[in-house]
């Protein structure tokens, strides 16, 4: 059973991750390949508790990089459709922190172009009014990696 450890600051607020043990897998200065880390992330966190449904082992989208002091996969829960919730899974050289936010949302994306080394860029679409092939809405939040955490700069959705 994992034990939570606030290790993400979001505004001014604690939000909760998972806390891993060093990874037996990891080389020095680097991280497992995706495939492993994902594998040992989702090992860690529980079902989704709209649905109670296990999170998939392919991920909807990802800039994971074993040597980025930031990075992130966003999963969506088994069998999930375009609607389904998603989360996203932080890795910092390959150890997975826990996930950049509590809640999970819908239609979670990274801004690949925004996102650097030790910076990752989620946009969050607002799907409470808008279909899965609408635009909508939508709101960019920045996570950092300070050294020893990560840091949300922007406040998480509204909805």
């Amino acid at each position: 059973m994992s034990i939570l450890t606030p290790l993400i600051v979001a505004m001014g607020v604690v939000v909760s991750a998972v806390s891993t043990a060093p990874s037996a897998l990891a080389s020095p200065g680097c991280g497992p390949t995706p495939g492993r880390a994902l594998t040992s992330a989702l090992s860690q966190l529980p079902p989704d508790p709209m649905f109670g449904l296990p999170w998939s082992s392919v991920p909807v989208d990802s800039n994971y990089d074993s040597c980025a002091d930031l990075s992130t996969m966003v999963v969506t829960i088994e069998g999930g459709t375009g609607s389904s919730p998603e989360q996203a899974l932080m890795f910092h050289r390959g150890e997975f922190l826990g996930t950049g936010t509590l809640k999970s949302y819908s239609f979670t994306a990274i801004d690949h172009a925004a996102s650097t080394n030790e910076t990752v860029v989620l946009s969050y679409k607002d799907g409470r009014y808008v279909c899965t092939a609408c635009d909508g809405p939508r709101v960019r939040v920045r996570y950092q990696w300070q050294g020893n955490h990560v840091e949300m700069l922007d406040p998480p959705p509204p909805w």
